[in-house]
């Protein structure tokens, strides 16, 4: 872990409202976890990596340039994902005029927001530089001037990075019951609202979508395993098998008995094909 200078615990600092108490980089691997104890208000930034944080019983993922604030006294543990390495900078803030400055800006505990873009960006690196050169008035009024910025922004920014979400959801849990209602439910908007967002965003609808990525997984388990073909549709979430078989001839044109052979058959005749002249049997009769 590797932490710049601590702040100075002078007077004229510690008259002010709101200040920054520290700011921390740090670096963590996918094999270890990191207890985050916050005795201030914090900020955690993910400059580069993903990064898994549970706290009180509650999973938040964070992605590259996604950041969450957590309220005074909460307790934390983070880890990288993904086998790589993550880099996040946490901002410690404190002050009696802290809650006061949050409930303006109706920003709330475990609240996210991303900073990615040139102007969040460029502030936030502005205010880590003016603290780290000893100007603590002035990063501090920087920190309030982030804030704005970000309650200005985050709107359109955090319902894009929720879509993202959406989007990665629906590829690691396939497998799973999924209906338009229970996606709506976890972008947090109305069936209506999500389906025109998703399909702005995406260009199709979340639904053809869910359907696209489980028949990715079909045609791998069809070519590449002896399941039948009634434990695949199990397998990419499709209670019903005469749907399954519904919307896979409506895909690919054919049944899952059909694909299956037909990939069977392709595969023999480019084995014979891949053998080198030298190597073939010539069998008359």
């Amino acid at each position: 872990m590797k932490k710049t200078k601590l702040t100075e615990k002078n007077d004229n600092f510690r008259k002010l409202s709101i200040y920054i108490d520290n700011i921390i980089r740090k670096m963590e691997s996918c094999d270890r976890q990191t207890r985050l104890f916050f005795d201030c208000y914090a900020i955690v930034i993910v400059r580069s990596g993903k990064l898994h944080i549970e706290e009180n019983g509650q999973q938040i993922l964070l992605r590259q340039h996604e950041a969450v604030i957590f309220e005074k006294g909460r307790m934390a543990v983070g880890k990288a994902l993904q086998d790589e390495e993550c880099w996040i900078t946490l901002i410690l803030f404190n002050g009696l005029g802290v809650p006061a400055m949050l409930e303006y800006l109706e920003i709330g505990d475990r609240e996210r927001f991303n900073i990615n873009g040139n102007v969040l960006s460029a502030e936030l690196d502005a205010m880590i530089q003016t603290w780290e050169a000893g100007e603590y008035f002035r990063s501090s009024v920087m920190l309030q001037s982030l804030l704005l910025t970000v309650k200005n922004t985050e709107k359109a920014n955090y319902q894009d990075s929720n879509l993202n979400e959406i989007y990665q959801y629906i590829q690691e849990h396939y497998a799973d019951p999924m209906d338009l209602n229970s996606l709506a439910q976890l972008y947090g908007a109305s069936v209506s609202y999500f389906s025109r967002a998703f399909r702005q965003h995406f260009g199709t609808s979340p639904m053809t979508f869910v359907n696209e990525v489980r028949m990715h997984y079909a045609r791998l388990f069809l070519t590449a395993t002896e399941m039948k073909i009634q434990e695949i549709a199990g397998h990419c979430g499709f209670e019903k098998m005469e749907y399954f078989c519904y919307v896979f001839k409506k895909t690919e044109g054919c049944t899952p008995s059909q694909y299956r052979m037909n990939r069977r058959h392709a595969d023999k005749i480019h084995q014979v094909e891949d053998i080198e002249p030298e190597d073939r049997v010539d069998v008359k009769l």
